[in-house]
C-alpha cells in the first residue's frame, strides 16, 4: 500500500502536539521555562523527525531515533538546567501526556468529524489540555499559597516572594522562635555574615534526615496578605543553598507556625 507524505502537515501536527505536551509538563512539574523555548525546540524536534523519516528506510530504525534521540534531546533543551530526576519524570510524563493527547485527537477526528477536518481536530485537542490546566493551577492555589515579604535589617529592606509551607516546623534551639528559611542569594543581599551573627540549628527534612542550618535574626519581615499586612519583630530566618530555590518562583520559605500565630497586625 502506497501512502502520500506531507512533509507540512507531519511537520505542524508534531510541532503543535509536542509544544502543548512540554507545555503541559512544564506545569505539572513546575519547571517552567520560556516560551519562545518551547517553540523552538519543538520546532527543532519537529524538523529532525521530517528529516529522518525522509531519510532513514527502516522504519524501526527510524523509531529508535524519534524515541531513544530526538524526543529526549528536546526534552533536554527544553527543560535545561534542571536536575537528573527532572528530565526522567518529563521523558515519562511527556509520552504519557503525548498518548492523551494523540488519542484525543484521533477520537475526534474518526468518531466525530467522521474523517474530515483534520486540522480543526487537531486544534480541539488543546480544550482537555486547557481544562486540565485550568484545574491543577486552581488546585495548587488552594494547597499553596504564597505571600510578598519585605525583610527590614540595619537600614536595608528587600521585597521577595515567599511560600507558606506547611511542612515548614522549623524552630530555633535556642531562643524557641519559628525559623524562616531564605535563599543564600537573599542572605547574601542583606549583608551576608558581615550582618548577621551566625548560629548553627539542625534540621531534617525528606532526602536529609540531619543537617545544619546557618541561621541569623533579622529586624523584622512584614508580610503582605490580601486585606492585611502581619509584622513580625524580630524575625528568625535561616540561609539555605539555592539549590532548594532552583526554577521556584520564590525565594523564602514561611514557617507555618509563625504564620498560625500571626503575631501582630499592622494594617488591615
Amino acid at each position: 500500500m502506497d501512502y502520500e507524505f506531507y512533509a507540512d502537515v507531519f511537520f505542524l501536527s508534531n510541532f503543535y502536539l509536542d509544544f502543548l505536551a512540554v507545555h503541559i509538563v512544564g506545569e505539572i512539574l513546575q519547571q517552567k521555562k520560556k516560551k519562545l523555548r518551547y517553540l523552538f525546540c519543538c520546532a527543532l524536534g519537529s524538523f529532525a523527525g521530517c528529516i529522518l523519516f525522509l531519510s532513514v528506510s527502516n522504519y524501526d530504525l527510524y523509531l529508535l531515533c524519534i524515541h531513544f534521540m530526538v524526543n529526549p534531546g528536546m526534552i533536554f533543551l527544553c527543560f535545561f538546567p534542571a536536575e537528573r530526576g527532572i528530565y526522567v519524570k518529563a521523558f515519562c510524563l511527556m509520552y504519557f501526556v503525548l498518548l492523551l493527547l494523540g488519542g484525543s485527537v484521533e477520537w475526534i477526528y474518526v468518531t466525530i468529524a467522521g474523517r474530515r477536518y483534520y486540522e480543526l481536530c487537531l486544534c480541539l485537542s488543546t480544550v482537555p489540555a486547557i481544562v486540565f490546566l485550568f484545574i491543577l493551577r486552581r488546585k495548587r492555589k488552594s494547597v499553596q499559597r504564597f505571600y510578598r515579604v519585605r525583610i527590614v535589617h540595619d537600614g536595608k529592606q528587600e521585597y521577595i516572594s515567599a511560600l507558606y509551607d506547611t511542612g515548614n516546623t522549623l524552630v530555633d534551639p535556642y531562643i524557641k522562635e519559628p525559623v524562616h528559611i531564605v535563599s543564600k542569594e537573599v542572605y547574601d543581599l542583606l549583608g551576608g555574615k558581615e550582618k548577621f551573627p551566625v548560629r548553627l540549628i539542625p534540621f531534617s527534612s525528606v532526602g536529609c534526615e540531619s543537617g545544619m542550618l546557618e541561621a541569623f535574626t533579622a529586624e523584622k519581615i512584614q508580610i503582605e496578605g490580601e486585606n492585611e499586612i502581619y509584622e513580625i519583630s524580630p524575625a528568625v530566618l535561616a540561609s539555605a543553598e539555592d539549590a532548594l530555590f532552583k526554577n521556584r518562583s520564590y525565594q523564602m520559605i514561611l514557617n507555618c507556625k509563625s504564620m498560625e500565630r500571626k503575631e501582630e497586625k499592622i494594617c488591615t
